[in-house]
């Protein structure tokens, strides 16, 4: 057929795949097409070319359009690089193979010299597409089994670093670490969501001011700050397909703290910190709805005195309808309030001779601590090893994929308790001294604190000695925390350490 009779559709493609990193660019294909349109003077009606994987057909559009040309007879043969430009997949090659045979195809000729007609020998390019498919088969289960390696084996991060982190290691082993400066924002914005007082914008706000960018230089969005807070790459695991695993790099947080996060983010009656003009915003609950309690300013004309006065009351927000719990006014609550921290205050003789306790028992209580963290070390050992057998059940077939991913994650979720633990435990060890100086310092300056000006203050001292604060028929009640509950009885201030 006189070369003048056929009408050439270009094509290149290049996988955004790592895959196909040894193919020539489109730029390069193109050019090669090029000098074989130039020097055998072809008629080319249309140059498409993309960037897309053929692992998977009907997934590109410009072959699509390729085909659609070609059945509509405003083409009758394709330029390509390479036969495996056109297809990877059995089901495309397929197609090309029967328009080939068909007619609607005249010529399939490449850059490399090859050239197929109908009348040609139909084997070749068959075998040419049968060879592009079992290498990109051969391509994908060897990435299959190298990420399995790198996530189960040596449990690097598989995707690139997220903000907070950064990457580091070779191609094919990298991991990875703590960023040196957006590691300390992201810890701030779980530090602030664990109070349960800073809305998601909020947060994001002081993480801009604090000097957090996103890649284009823009405030990280709500729906992006939120992504973080939920991610347990942060405290040392990282999902995948479904899957809890362990990461073999540096974590940013605790399971502890990312546990309390959790647990405030699902928390959407609490109002959140505006400004610091309500020093008991969203600590204390109301006790017949749920809902948390809010504060009210009115200014009322005395008229008598003929002058304003400022009136503060503290009411349920209503924000899960109806509630029928009364107001109470700032002077009530926080005659509650002193009451309540009143009853764990010690006084300053109690104190000293606490101090002397906690130096004394000291070096009693890091050997405790010692066993406890040989004890969690052993369990983390057992763990891993439930882990790596239950891999190779799943490898032998003895597990199905559903119940692996089951009994996966729940060994991850305990693992992550576990070296949640140890991480504590670690830390007990370096300051048990300073947190049972905290705790005593707390007792004998709580009540001192709670009638300061310092709103910020109050909040921390009052979290840290109770929790589960209600307001019910006007009524104070809460839950002390431990240690702090073995106050309440006077049997204990002679000796705040117990027995």
């Amino acid at each position: 057929m006189e070369m003048k009779l056929l009408k050439y559709v270009r094509y290149s493609r290049k996988s955004s795949e790592s895959k196909e990193r040894q193919a020539l660019s489109i730029r390069d294909q193109n050019a090669e097409c090029d000098r074989i349109i130039v020097k055998e003077d072809l008629n080319v009606v249309a140059k498409l070319e993309e960037s897309k994987t053929s692992f998977k057909p009907n997934v590109r559009v410009e072959f699509n359009k390729m085909i659609s040309i070609l059945r509509e007879g405003k083409a009758n043969a394709i330029l390509t690089w390479k036969p495996d430009r056109l297809c990877r997949n059995p089901e495309e090659g397929g197609k090309l193979l029967q328009m080939l045979q068909d007619g609607s195809i005249k010529e399939i000729r490449t850059a490399t010299g090859d050239c197929y007609t109908q009348e040609s020998d139909h084997l070749i390019l068959q075998i040419h597409f049968g060879m592009a498919v079992q290498y990109s088969r051969n391509l994908s289960q060897n990435v299959r089994r190298g990420l399995s390696r790198k996530i189960h084996d040596r449990k690097e991060y598989p995707r690139p670093a997220i903000v907070g982190f950064v990457g580091i290691g070779e191609r094919g082993q990298r991991n990875i670490a703590p960023h040196p400066i957006e590691s300390l924002h992201i810890q701030k914005a779980f530090q602030l969501a664990s109070t349960g007082l800073y809305s998601l914008r909020e947060i994001s706000e002081t993480l801009y001011q604090d000097g957090l960018r996103t890649k284009n230089g823009k405030k990280i969005g709500k729906s992006h700050l939120y992504s973080i807070l939920t991610k347990p790459t942060y405290y040392g695991f990282f999902l995948n397909n479904g899957e809890l695993c362990e990461g073999h790099y540096e974590p940013l947080i605790s399971k502890g703290l990312f546990d309390l996060v959790q647990e405030k983010l699902k928390d959407r009656t609490r109002p959140k910190k505006s400004i610091w003009n309500k020093e008991f915003l969203g600590l204390i609950k109301c006790g017949l709805c749920g809902c948390s309690i809010t504060t009210s300013f009115k200014n009322k004309i005395l008229k008598k005195l003929n002058k304003k006065k400022l009136f503060v009351y503290h009411h349920c927000t209503h924000r899960r309808g109806g509630c029928n719990e009364m107001p109470v006014t700032d002077e009530t609550l926080k005659k509650m309030l002193y009451e309540t921290i009143g009853s764990i205050v010690i006084d300053k003789e109690v104190w000293q001779l606490g101090m002397k306790l906690v130096r004394a028992k000291n070096s009693e209580q890091m050997e405790k601590i010692q066993d406890q963290y040989q004890y969690i070390s052993q369990q983390q050992v057992k763990i891993r090893e439930q882990i790596n057998r239950i891999i190779d059940m799943r490898s032998n077939g003895e597990l199905t994929k559903e119940e692996f991913i089951e009994q996966k994650e729940r060994l991850g979720e305990n693992l992550a308790n576990m070296d949640s633990k140890a991480n504590d435990n670690s830390h007990s060890v370096k300051t048990w001294l300073e947190l049972m100086e905290e705790y005593l310092n707390t007792a004998f300056q709580a009540l001192d604190v709670i009638k300061g000006p310092d709103f910020l203050q109050k909040q921390k001292i009052l979290s840290r000695i109770g929790e589960n604060f209600l307001l019910k028929d006007r009524k104070l009640t809460v839950t002390y925390r431990k240690p702090y509950d073995i106050l309440l009885n006077s049997a204990y201030r002679t000796d705040v350490l117990g027995s």
